[in-house]
């Protein structure tokens, strides 16, 4: 079937929600009755009510018509991302509901079915998951039927068995299952507790159990990141587990670009902001200590003037990368500040420890070599203002920054091409 139509009234509707702000469409992904789930399942209901196949070793039409979905959107933004992988595992959802109710129902009934209210209304309610072992087989993500009461792992489908190398004989039950996908004592407790809490969503709102990522060991020691979710059926449920290796990589992806300066190919400010006040928390609540580097390139704007825009870039892509590889710790972090600023923060390093850093960058910048006719040693140079904190030190995460930029001034008003101590 030609999908055209509905694949455009489908991303229209993306494109419409993607408007709200962030918070917002986090709010309308979490409430399983919000206008944009309701608005899904009937673009969903409207494409499938009259079009499943009857043959189901037919592959699931939802992956093409998404995969034409994100074709036709630029995907820049990272809400219209999270809404189109929420709605995608919604219809794939719906879409085995609607299949194994459809291969299995003895009677029609003219009224659409809503997954969204009255539980028992439900179509998978209405039939025992022992029907069901011959569509287990078929199915294109993994799957597991679990009895809610005693924990029995009834049965797996054949794509379990493939990702994961776990039979059925060698997890019975959920017991086993958490001892062999989640090895580590302290992980397989945070998961218990989370999957639990997930179930008893699914119990008190009588919706699908939300899903949650999480890291599974399959049988042959590797793990496999998978967002696992549940159709809940009273005395059962059903654990659909979708691989989240790719969404998660290309969250990465759209992360380190929104945290990237472009120019330049480090930290954004934005970046620096969201790093800063982790470190600065942690360094107060364990006693440790912190530094900061604050540096300028000196007469800059006359260096623009003189050698163009092009240059400049250049001269800022080139320091940039200077202060990145000197600061060669891991827990280090390099950021371009603004402008022809950039900063430097150095967890668990005093205010010495700075100091011989600050004069490490200082020698790196000079070794460039970059031309500079309008300052005073015919190259560029940098001046920078250094601050730390230690264990008994008492100021705030403003003035903490505040007194880094007041030495970066004094260090201008000494002449330039130097550091100086806040």
């Amino acid at each position: 079937m030609n999908y055209a139509f509905q694949v455009k009234k489908l991303s229209t509707l993306i494109t419409f929600y993607t408007t709200n702000s962030s918070f917002h469409v986090k709010q309308l992904l979490e409430n399983p009755t919000s206008e944009f789930k309701q608005s899904a399942y009937k673009l969903f209901h409207e494409i499938f009510k009259h079009t499943l196949p009857v043959d189901f070793q037919h592959a699931c039409p939802v992956d093409d018509i998404f995969n034409s979905v994100s074709s036709s959107l630029d995907l820049i933004n990272q809400s219209e991302v999270a809404l189109i992988e929420a709605t995608q595992k919604w219809w794939k959802e719906w879409y085995f509901v609607l299949t194994m109710e459809h291969s299995l129902s003895h009677e029609k009934e003219d009224a659409p079915y809503s997954f969204l209210s009255k539980k028992m209304h439900h179509p998978m309610k209405r039939h025992e998951m022992s029907h069901y072992a011959h569509l287990f087989t078929i199915l294109p993500m993994p799957i597991s039927n679990v009895c809610a009461k005693t924990g029995d792992i009834i049965r797996v489908n054949q794509r379990f068995i493939d990702v994961f190398g776990y039979t059925v004989d060698d997890l019975p039950n959920l017991e086993q299952w958490w001892v062999n996908a989640y090895p580590d004592p302290h992980y397989r407790e945070s998961v218990k507790k989370t999957w639990q809490a997930a179930l008893e969503v699914g119990n008190e709102t009588g919706q699908d159990i939300p899903a949650h990522d999480y890291h599974v060991t399959c049988k042959n020691g590797n793990t496999i990141t998978m967002e696992v979710s549940g159709i809940n059926l009273g005395d059962e449920y059903i654990a659909v587990f979708n691989d989240a290796t790719k969404r998660l990589e290309d969250q990465n992806i759209l992360r380190d670009m929104a945290f990237l300066d472009s120019l330049t190919q480090i930290a954004n400010r934005r970046r620096f902001d969201e790093k800063l006040s982790k470190e600065f928390e942690k360094a107060v609540e364990c006693g440790d200590d912190l530094a900061i580097i604050l540096i300028d390139i000196d007469h800059f704007k006359l260096f623009n003037d003189r050698y163009g825009h092009v240059e400049g870039d250049l001269c800022l892509y080139n320091v940039a990368q200077a202060i990145a590889c000197t600061v060669s710790r891991t827990e280090d972090f390099v950021a371009r500040y603004g402008g022809e600023e950039f900063v430097v923060l150095l967890p668990q390093t005093d205010k010495q420890g700075a100091l011989f850093i600050a004069e490490h960058i200082q020698k790196a910048i000079e070794e460039l070599r970059i031309p500079h006719e309008d300052s005073f040693t015919g190259y560029l140079t940098l001046s920078m203002g250094i601050n730390a904190i230690g264990e008994d030190d008492n100021c705030d995460q403003k003035e903490f920054v505040k007194a880094a930029d007041s030495a970066l001034y004094y260090s201008k008003r000494q002449g330039r091409n130097c550091l100086a101590l806040s």
